[in-house]
């Protein structure tokens, strides 16, 4: 019956006639080999593989690792060279990285560190091992019932330390949901009831919100913004109780089981997109997150904002286009069918964590890279910039010190301190994601051992030990605190090299703009006024001019606003001309001044000067602006 099943989903999904033959033949040899070999479950080997098989299709995959799934185990009943005579060396060589991460064990330290090495290796040689692996693990926890209660728990903890984590960093979103909720299920069961009843009692009025919010999205995007398809997003049960762990929140406060996904043809329809919600519904705040212009490092790309509907209730939206959401939910499981398995950059790029960690490993006590992995690859993580705008992906309550190895090895080694949100803080403080973080140096500092217990990155840890070892003969270096030169929330944009210490503020009477010649007027409250050269009150005030300068990079998110001319899809026009001009936007608000004009403000992070002009050129363009202005 199974069998059956499988070849009719293969046929539904698209795959070849070709394909189909191969299946044939792979799932006759399956069965002669596995077909009597009984699982604790009851039912039979090969009768898993073929379940195994159908998830491996679910999610797209391409043949070859299908035929894999439909073969494993075999090995241990048949020899090489017999699969290797009927289906080749390719497929020998995927079923034998199957076989090898085969025994993970999870109580045994020694077992488990090599189990992972093993994993993060076999994922390098041929990351398709690893979608089998996954794909086989779901079945398994669909049917563990058969197994003591203590072994369940052990293999549905092992699923969520290990597996569901690794399926999230492939972009495997269909199998981390599956794998996360069934493997919560085992681990926790009353929680997972309470929060299933839950979901299912609230199902019919949460739908009739969504029904209402989509009903006036349609209307109001009918004509100008084409929205190809519009999905629900059922929220899953683990992900909740993450939640309500990290946020502190009870189930029936939580404000974000309301979720849709809109699907649009192309990437400038989701900023139009975006503006238009923005425009229909109140914004909240902080819920604004653009993957596009910024993807995640499983390459996952998407716009994420949160609206207030009529009804009071908070709405999730996802807005991407088709490529976007498959590459979304199957990962690299998909992707064959773009480009094709072999030689493609996708992978390299995909997996560039894996080969840093395991650089990172060797030499490394089993423990040691265990802790490592555990951290690097299973923890949250931050995201914070640099003056320049690059982005530094960090373990959660990572400090300063570990934003310093995460820039380079050097000048973590000679960190003293730094500015956070041009805040002077010590290389203890502990970021959050959005943070612009300049890190200050000293040519004279060195590593200290302390500095392995400030540290949450493994990475930055590996860098302390092997610079302590370098410098373990030398005397031990101490250093002073450096007290700042400049006040919290100073000189965003303007410095004034004759009068360090002064606040420059721009002077609302000509509003200078990133690039324009600007002078500055000291103040008795030590704050520098600055204006464009040509502004006529600047020019009273000639004698008391200072030199003043632009700054040439930026340690601040930027505010400007922009007055236009009130129209629809005003915003949607200035959030897509921003994002062309390289721009992550951290927050956009848009508010009517009067029955004509509207305000927009925005907040960005500058990579430096040049790019803050092209921004305010592009924007300068957009129709019906009227002026454009920096705090």
């Amino acid at each position: 019956m199974v069998k059956e099943a499988f070849l009719v989903m293969c046929r539904e999904k698209g795959y070849s006639r070709e394909h189909l033959d191969l299946f044939m033949e792979a799932l006759e040899f399956s069965q002669t080999v596995l077909g009597d070999k009984k699982r604790l479950s009851g039912d039979s080997f090969f009768e898993h593989n073929c379940r195994t098989a159908m998830i491996l299709v679910e999610n797209n995959a391409e043949p070859e690792t299908i035929v894999a799934g439909l073969l494993n185990g075999v090995l241990k009943h048949k020899g090489s060279r017999e699969i290797l005579e009927r289906f080749g060396s390719e497929r020998v060589e995927l079923l034998h990285g199957v076989e090898d991460i085969s025994t993970v064990k999870s109580k045994n330290i020694q077992l488990e560190a090599d189990a992972l090495r093993k994993i993060l290796l076999t994922t390098l040689k041929d990351v398709r091992v690893i979608l089998v692996k996954l794909a086989a693990k779901i079945d398994n926890l669909k049917t563990i019932a058969a197994l003591p209660s203590k072994d369940q728990k052990r293999i549905a903890e092992e699923v969520l330390e290990i597996y569901a984590p690794l399926a999230y960093r492939l972009g495997l979103e269909k199998m981390r949901v599956a794998l996360e909720n069934l493997a919560f299920r085992i681990v926790n069961p009353r929680k997972y009831e309470e929060i299933s009843k839950f979901l299912e009692e609230s199902q019919e009025q949460r739908q009739k919100n969504i029904e209402q919010a989509m009903s006036i999205i349609k209307e109001k995007a009918a004509g100008s913004i084409p929205i190809l398809a519009v999905k629900g997003r059922p929220k899953h049960v683990y992900s909740i109780y993450r939640k309500m762990k990290s946020r502190g929140v009870r189930l029936n406060k939580q404000y974000d089981l309301l979720g849709i996904r809109l699907i649009v043809p192309e990437e400038k329809d989701c900023y139009n997109l975006l503006g238009l919600l923005h425009e229909i519904f109140e914004p909240i705040e902080d819920r604004l997150k653009d993957y596009i212009s910024n993807p995640k490092h499983n390459f996952y790309r998407s716009i994420h904002t949160g609206v207030k509907l009529p009804s009071g209730s908070i709405l999730e939206i996802q807005i991407r286009t088709p490529e976007m959401d498959e590459l979304a939910e199957e990962g690299i499981a998909a992707h064959w069918k773009y480009k094709g398995v072999k030689s493609d950059t996708f992978f390299d790029k995909k997996l560039a964590w894996l080969k840093a960690l395991l650089q990172m490993q060797k030499g490394d006590e089993n423990k040691e890279f265990l802790e490592t992995v555990k951290v690097d690859i299973f923890g949250d993580k931050l995201h914070c910039y640099t003056p320049k705008g690059d982005v530094k992906e960090l373990p959660q309550n990572a400090t300063l010190l570990d934003f310093a190895y995460a820039v380079h090895e050097h000048v973590g080694n000679q960190a003293i301190a730094g500015r956070v949100n041009g805040k002077f803080v010590s290389l203890k403080h502990k970021l959050k994601t959005g943070d612009i973080v300049e890190v200050l140096t000293n040519k004279n500092q060195r590593p200290r051992r302390g500095w392995i217990k400030i540290v949450q990155s493994a990475k930055a840890r590996q860098r302390i030990r092997r610079s302590l070892r370098e410098f373990e003969k030398l005397p031990a270096f101490h250093y002073r605190r450096l007290k700042p030169l400049v006040k919290d929330e100073q000189n965003l944009l303007v410095n004034s090299e004759e009068f360090p210490n002064a606040m420059c503020i721009l002077a609302k009477c000509c509003r200078a703009l990133p690039g324009d010649d600007i002078v500055g007027l000291l103040t008795k409250r030590r704050v520098v006024s600055v204006h464009r050269e040509d502004c006529r009150d600047a020019l009273k005030e000639e004698e008391r001019w200072t030199s003043v300068v632009w700054k040439e990079t930026f340690n601040q998110k930027i505010k400007f606003f922009i007055l236009a001319s009130e129209r629809s899809g005003l915003l949607a026009d200035l959030l897509h001309t921003i994002a062309n001009a390289g721009f992550e936007v951290k927050e956009a608000k848009a508010k009517l001044i009067d029955s004509a004009v509207a305000e927009c403000s925005f907040q960005v992070v500058p990579r430096d000067l040049e790019q803050l002009q092209e921004l305010v050129k592009r924007v300068g363009k957009v129709k019906g602006l009227r002026k454009i202005y920096f705090e």
